[in-house]
Parts: C-alpha cells; sequence; structure tokens
C-alpha cells in the first residue's frame, strides 16, 4: 500500500509537471495591430493624453458596440473615453484600470451588461490571461487567485492540442475602433436574424458588485469626480422574458449602491429587436444613434452643473 502511495504521488508529480510545462511554453497565434482586445491599448493612451473635461465610460462592449461618441462630443462640448471593451473581463478588472486615471472633474459613467452586477457572473480567465499577455499594465487590473491560475493554465494546456489558425476578423478588430474608442467596423452590415447571448436574469446577489462600486465612488469622490450608473440598451422581446428579474435587480441595485445617482430607468433603454446587431447587447447604426440621443440627454443634468 506503501509502494502503491508513492507510485501515484510520482507520477502525479511528473503529470503536474508535463501539464505546467506545455501551458508555460504554450504561444497562442495573434496579431497585436488586428487583435480586438488590442484595442485596450488605444483606449489607455487616450485615457492617459487627455487630462481634462473628460467623459469616462465603464462597461463591456455594449459600449463598444452601442454609442455614438462623436455625437456625444458634439453635443456636450466634452472629451469621450469610451473604455468599453469586453464583458468577461469583469466589474473589478474595468473598475481597476481606471481608478489610478481618475482626475478632478471627471465625469464617469459605469454602463454594465446585466450579468455583469450579478455575483454568480462567471469571467473568462482565458480571456483575462491573454489580456495580460497583449496589454502587461492590466495584469494590475485583475490579480489571479490560486484556482483561476489552475484554470488559466489548464486553458493553455488545452490549446497545445488545437489547430491554431491566425484570423483577422472584420468587424472584431482593433483597427476598426475609432480614436473615442467606439467599434464602427458593424455599422452599415446586416445584423443576425437570431441574436446572441440570450440569457435568463436571476438568482439576484450583487454584494460583490454593489461593494466594488461603493469602493469605486468613494475613491471617485476623493478624487474630485463624480460616478454616474446608466442602464444598457436591451431588445423588446428579451426584456418582456426578463422584465421581472430587471426590475427586481434595479430595486436591489438602488438599495445597495445608494451615494451613485442612477440616471435612467431600464425601461428607458428597450428596443425593437431589429436595432440590435449581433448579441442582446450590441446596436446597429440605427439602434446606436438613438441611444446615444437619449444618452445625451440623460447627461445634460450632470454637465449644466459644471
Amino acid at each position: 500500500m506503501k509502494k502503491f502511495i508513492i507510485k501515484s504521488v510520482v507520477f502525479l508529480a511528473i503529470l503536474s509537471l508535463v501539464f505546467f510545462s506545455l501551458s508555460l511554453t504554450f504561444k497562442r497565434k495573434y496579431s497585436p495591430k488586428t487583435d480586438y482586445l488590442g484595442a485596450m491599448i488605444d483606449k489607455h493612451r487616450r485615457l492617459n493624453e487627455i487630462d481634462s473635461n473628460r467623459l469616462i465610460l465603464i462597461g463591456g462592449s455594449n459600449l463598444a458596440f452601442g454609442l455614438n461618441s462623436q455625437l456625444i462630443v458634439e453635443k456636450l462640448n466634452v472629451n469621450v473615453i469610451n473604455m468599453g471593451l469586453h464583458a468577461a473581463l469583469g466589474l473589478e478588472f474595468m473598475l481597476n484600470e481606471v481608478k489610478p486615471s481618475i482626475k478632478k472633474g471627471d465625469i464617469i459613467v459605469l454602463c454594465l451588461e446585466y450579468p455583469i452586477y450579478l455575483d454568480d457572473f462567471k469571467k473568462d480567465i482565458d480571456l483575462i490571461s491573454f489580456t495580460q499577455h497583449l496589454y502587461p499594465p492590466s495584469k494590475d487590473y485583475y490579480h489571479l487567485n490560486i484556482e483561476e491560475k489552475f484554470l488559466e493554465n489548464y486553458a493553455k494546456f488545452k490549446k497545445h492540442f488545437e489547430e491554431q489558425t491566425l484570423k483577422i476578423d472584420p468587424v472584431f478588430n482593433r483597427q476598426k475602433f475609432n480614436i473615442y474608442g467606439d467599434n464602427i467596423g458593424h455599422l452599415g452590415l446586416p445584423g443576425l436574424k437570431e441574436l446572441r447571448d440570450k440569457e435568463r436574469i436571476g438568482e439576484l446577489e450583487i454584494d460583490k458588485s454593489a461593494k466594488l462600486i461603493n469602493q469605486f465612488e468613494i475613491e471617485c469622490k476623493q478624487k474630485g469626480a463624480k460616478l454616474l450608473i446608466s442602464f444598457v440598451s436591451y431588445p423588446k422581446s428579451e426584456y418582456q422574458k426578463n422584465k421581472i428579474g430587471i426590475n427586481d435587480l434595479n430595486d436591489l441595485l438602488h438599495q445597495k449602491i445608494d451615494k451613485v445617482p442612477f440616471i435612467n430607468k431600464p425601461e428607458d433603454y428597450i428596443f425593437n429587436d431589429n436595432l440590435f446587431y449581433d448579441t442582446v447587447y450590441h446596436l446597429n447604426r440605427e439602434g446606436r444613434e438613438k441611444r446615444t440621443k437619449i444618452f445625451i440627454q440623460d447627461l445634460k443634468p450632470y454637465f449644466n452643473k459644471n
């Protein structure tokens, strides 16, 4: 029995060594010039170069694919910095990437896809890991715990046995972002007949996200910045399915995040399904314009005070 245990331990040790060796030597095929996540580099360059009269937008790809920042600039006379990129990076990552750059006078709007608020939201560890490789400063935005490090290495290990091809997406592409941080590669293209990312909104526990947002609000206030929360655009058909969950979430957010102004209500951004491009959070050209005009009206009271 003792020999069996020793052999088992040795076998597992060797297996672990092989596993981690393969994961550490994995090289992903990608082009930083065209990879979608490479847009983070350009967004941070703008965040660092503009130092006054700033409107900073934080959220997932609903912001990248759903606002016309040029129109906001023209109507509100403000420097827009659209940091929205990918929901799966998670709330902690999104807040931490902006924290060091907050300046006095900033107006910061948090606009999250609904699942991000939920405590059971699953971040994409492989995506975070790749982002940290592509843009090394982002290693400070989110620190992987032991379990997540294992998942990171396991994902790399599996890719050793998968064929990799370098694909340049014509829409999800760094070169399709404009100077403000909006992706414009999909404008004018036909959308999907069946939108992706449909899901039920349930399990309404938001303690983790509420804590992060409340802490972020304190830091904004200390630095002389103003934090606001806006709801996302959402298809009418999906809203009917999730109406109770969304309304309950809205009530819970107001209860647990009571120091941050909500500049609109969920129902203000419910649009016809034909205004969406490929997911329930990505708008097409017409939808993008409609949302932007409403968003500008929601923001006007806060700019009139400054």
